[in-house]
């Protein structure tokens, strides 16, 4: 099962996506995280908040969607409200796809630590939630279905 995260510039949330689901990576599960408008880095809060809670940055890079392109991902999860005003690629409609939508935690007013860490606890609930299942037994029907269910 291949799990896609993708965000705007994956330099936050769908990095963190992706370093969550790591901790969850068996041969069975595979991720990864793009942007449609990738930058140079990560984002240092995201970065010092996954260390900080005992998760991996090692090889998290900003990387672009087209990057994923022939990597046929089985469920793509979209963090970001404004990425779906833009043409996803097409292996997002061959995917069981839903939305996430969570505010960008760097944009937002208040103290960013706060911020990156709510982002962070959101993700790991629904991370934790949807890895609860045999996820490789339902069909797209029925993956989208329970990944919708796991941010109710």
């Amino acid at each position: 099962m291949k799990i896609l995260y993708l965000s705007t510039h994956n330099v936050s949330r769908s990095i963190i996506a992706e370093s969550i689901t790591r901790k969850y990576e068996t041969q069975n599960i595979k991720t990864q995280s793009g942007g449609s408008h990738n930058k140079d880095d990560i984002h240092t809060v995201a970065h010092r908040i996954l260390k900080d809670n005992h998760y991996s940055s090692t090889n998290l890079v900003s990387k672009s969607w087209d990057h994923f392109t022939s990597w046929e991902p089985d469920i793509v999860i979209t963090l970001c409200d404004e990425i779906l005003k833009l043409n996803c690629p097409s292996y997002v409609g061959n995917s069981a796809h839903v939305h996430w939508g969570l505010p960008d935690p760097a944009a937002q007013f208040g103290n960013m630590e706060e911020n990156f860490t709510d982002t962070f606890n959101i993700l790991l609930c629904r991370i934790t939630k949807m890895l609860e299942v045999d996820l490789e037994k339902m069909d797209k029907s029925e993956l989208r279905a329970h990944l919708k269910k796991v941010i109710e």
